[in-house]
């Protein structure tokens, strides 16, 4: 593989877990650190950049062809790629494996198919604002299957509505994943505390 990702390396306490967190569309490799320190105080933090230039300063973790339908070529080059490095930094940071993956809308994308290609590396979810449905092929591997997702998202989102949070709320079960979902009245296209709370509880529920 190529070089590895512009990436945040924080180790964790002893004893504590990693989070790998994949920041939004147009985000950077340092959009969730706070987020994950709070959702999992003194836990590691592995946040990667993403590989595809989205604005100015910004980056994406795959083509996409409209929000949340991504160019599946792209997304499994970009995942493929992925999980390369994740297998090297994990040796390299004696990181122990398996992660929870963090992902905010486009990152939670990936995060989902990270479990589903390699639950060895990455077993459970968060998916913020980012309960999209993946295609047949991301999800065929069958690394779901009695996984822990958990999908966050705002009743006033534009880009992730709640049908569409449902539904891949549904696909993600479909595939065999342990899913919850919550949906928060009068929210938007963000992370709010009430969602951070949630995700620090179900993080403990582990």
């Amino acid at each position: 593989m190529g070089a590895a990702p512009v990436h945040v390396w924080m180790p964790p306490e002893q004893g504590a877990p990693t989070l790998l967190c994949l920041h939004g569309r147009g985000g950077n490799e340092h959009d969730l650190v706070d987020v994950a320190r709070m959702i999992a105080p003194g836990a590691g933090v592995l946040a990667p950049r993403g590989s595809e230039p989205q604005g100015p300063g910004g980056w994406a973790w795959f083509v996409h062809q409209a929000i949340g339908v991504p160019v599946e070529d792209s997304f499994a080059a970009c995942r493929d790629a992925l999980i390369n490095w994740l297998d090297l930094a994990v040796v390299e940071y004696g990181i122990t494996a398996p992660m929870t993956a963090l992902g905010f809308s486009n990152g939670g994308m990936m995060a989902g198919a990270l479990v589903a290609a390699r639950p060895d590396r990455v077993n459970s979810a968060i998916l913020m604002s980012s309960g999209y449905s993946l295609s047949d092929e991301i999800m065929a591997p069958g690394g779901l299957a009695g996984r822990r997702v958990l999908i966050c998202g705002g009743e006033d989102d534009p880009f992730h509505s709640v049908e569409t949070a449902t539904i891949g709320a549904a696909r993600y079960r479909g595939a065999g994943a342990d899913v919850e979902l919550i949906v928060e009245p009068g929210v938007g296209h963000t992370i709010t505390l009430a969602q951070v709370q949630a995700a620090a509880s179900w993080l403990q529920r582990r």
